[in-house]
């Protein structure tokens, strides 16, 4: 029985008669399993006449042996991954320019005209079509290239591998990639870098706030010491004359001096807003002076604070109403060894004040800035008694004396027999000055330290007092306000969208060029499919060296260590020493992957 080979030449059969290789088939004489060659040959069985002539015209339709002709090579829709590839970049530019309208057209618009889920979910869907778009492109171009790049190099099988595997594993970047097929594996690097862009791109559109202003007029409380209807004293029962300042003002006092604060103002712009007011209202000025002659050592070693009112009542003329304060300059809560005292003196004035009050979520900050004019007199008899012809001098007047006789005028000092001091002042029920208790030879001693300079915290007693009174007031002005608004709003930065993606359409765009100048080149659409690599494999000597690993290449280290190219196989003289191997004696030749001496180059 005659053994066939790849390289021995026959007659085609007729369509209708059995075939020789269907009538003498045997086993190849390598075969290791002849009980497995035999199995092959017991269940070959003769085409049927419809499917024979339907083999013998695909032979016939085509060269010899299903071969194309090298002379004249150009597939079938060779253009076709052009189409594609402008396709995929067609799309994916579009989607991403429709992914950039559509956030700058969120962009400083409110959250609720459309849902930032919704906004994140398509954000996120375009991003991955347009990289997956991007992607394909350069994937089109890669398989045509790495087949370009099989043609002009000799390469290990070990290396084919790799660069089979460049888009699906990272770790096939290895030099000997870059040496051999630098311009695929740049392409492969473009795939696995254009991903980061769907990454970056989300994240253009951001929700914040936005603060938006807007001007108007409004209503806000003045100092209504001026108005006939307001009276911060109170008269002496069953008499004529001002007693005192009334309970009102007393208790409004007492709650902002202990606690150092302006009472709350309710806003008349909403609970974002600021405004500026200006009215004429009393106010303290407190400067240094020397320290009186009285502070003798023997006085010094127990006096803590003191304070003299030097204001006089004259019937027939105004006198300044003035404060003289000497006080040891604790600032710990210890006795200092040296005796170190200070000595100020406050005065009452008249001042403007410029009030810029600001609202933040419904509290007021106050920034008062006051002008001081003349000094404030006190009270003269014909105003003594008959207040309300007077009321603007008479209610200020009231507010200078709260301070003065109700918090500041007194003595503090210790007892000179024990470790206790007596203050006889209300200086310390004020955020002023404080005590603290220290055990000292079992005795518990209240010692005098200062919280604050005297010489500005004085002034500023006064200051808020006036301005708490605003909460009150009857009395109101018109001045302009600007209120503001928080709104959550998008924000796009279009760098972190444009900027990826004109990265990765570049990388594309680029990688399509290649694409179409190789596909130019070979007339030749390839693929990384299954029926490219058979085709391309049909080498006798490939079966050679791979014999015994027809389940897997794995442990098949020898043959790795072939190189091989894609090129025109050589095929061995037949026995009429020619090349024909088919029924019209036209040539017959075919590409695959051989040895260097067993290929031509292909153009």
């Amino acid at each position: 029985m005659d053994i066939q080979t790849p390289f021995h030449s026959h007659r085609a059969p007729s369509s209708f008669q059995r075939t020789e290789e269907s009538q003498n088939i045997s086993p190849h004489p390598n075969h290791d399993n002849d009980s497995e060659a035999q199995y092959f040959l017991d269940i070959a069985r003769p085409p049927q006449p419809e499917k024979a002539s339907t083999v013998i015209h695909q032979r016939h339709s085509r060269d010899s042996n299903g071969a194309f002709e090298l002379g004249n090579h150009t597939s079938h829709h060779w253009w076709r991954p052009i189409a594609l590839m402008v396709m995929w970049l067609l799309l994916g530019s579009s989607v991403g320019l429709g992914h950039h309208f559509a956030y700058q057209s969120l962009d400083q618009q409110p959250q609720t005209v459309f849902s930032q889920s919704w906004a994140h979910n398509l954000g996120s869907a375009a991003a991955f079509f347009v990289k997956t778009s991007f992607t394909l492109t350069i994937l089109l171009a890669l398989q045509e290239v790495l087949w370009f790049s099989f043609r002009r190099r000799d390469i290990k099988i070990s290396l084919l591998d790799k660069l089979f595997t460049l888009s699906s594993n990272p770790f096939s970047f290895v030099p000997s990639a870059f040496a051999n097929a630098p311009l695929a594996t740049a392409l492969a690097g473009f795939a696995w870098t254009i991903p980061i862009s769907a990454i970056l791109s989300p994240g253009s559109l951001v929700v914040g706030p936005m603060v938006t202003f807007n001007d108007s007029i409004c209503v806000v409380p003045t100092f209504a010491a001026s108005s006939p209807n307001i009276s911060f004293y109170q008269m002496i029962p069953h008499g004529s004359g001002i007693q005192g300042p009334n309970t009102g003002i007393q208790k409004l006092a007492s709650q902002i001096f202990s606690q150092g604060i302006i009472l709350d103002l309710n806003s008349p712009c909403g609970t974002n807003c600021s405004f500026q007011h200006s009215f004429y209202g009393p106010a303290l000025q407190c400067v240094n002076t020397s320290n009186p002659s009285y502070l003798t050592e023997q006085v010094a070693s127990y006096l803590y604070y003191n304070a003299t009112d030097l204001t006089t009542f004259n019937e027939d003329e105004d006198s300044l109403i003035e404060l003289s304060i000497t006080y040891r300059n604790n600032t710990k809560a210890e006795v200092q060894s040296d005796l170190d005292y200070v000595s100020i003196l406050c005065t009452a004035y008249n001042a403007t004040y410029e009030l810029s009050v600001n609202y933040t979520n419904g509290s007021p900050k106050f920034s008062p800035s006051l002008t001081y004019h003349e000094q404030l007199q006190n009270l003269n008899m014909t105003e003594y008694v008959s207040p309300g012809n007077y009321p603007w001098h008479s209610n200020s007047a009231t507010l200078v004396r709260e301070v003065y006789d109700k918090h500041l005028n007194g003595t503090w000092a210790q007892s000179p027999t024990t470790q206790y001091s007596t203050p006889d002042t209300n200086i310390g029920n004020t955020i002023l000055v404080g005590n603290t208790f220290n055990a000292n030879s079992g005795a518990v001693s209240s010692l005098w330290f200062v919280n604050r300079d005297l010489l500005t915290g004085i002034p500023e007693l006064l200051t808020n007092l006036t301005i708490s009174t605003l909460a009150f007031s009857s009395e109101s002005t018109s001045t302009s306000c600007s209120s503001s608004k928080e709104t959550l709003v998008y924000y796009y930065n279009p760098n972190l969208l444009l900027i990826p993606y004109s990265i990765a359409f570049c990388l594309g765009l680029n990688s399509f060029l290649v694409g179409v100048f190789v596909l130019m080149q070979t007339g030749i659409r390839t693929g990384d499919i299954f029926s490219q690599i058979l085709v391309t494999t049909r080498n006798p000597f490939l079966d050679e060296i791979s014999r015994g690993h027809s389940l897997s290449s794995a442990d098949a280290d020898i043959m790795k260590d072939y190189k091989l190219r894609l090129g025109k196989l050589k095929r061995p003289h037949g026995e009429n020493n020619d090349y024909s191997d088919g029924d019209d004696g036209r040539e017959a030749e075919h590409a695959a992957f051989g040895l260097a001496e067993q290929v031509d180059s292909l153009r």
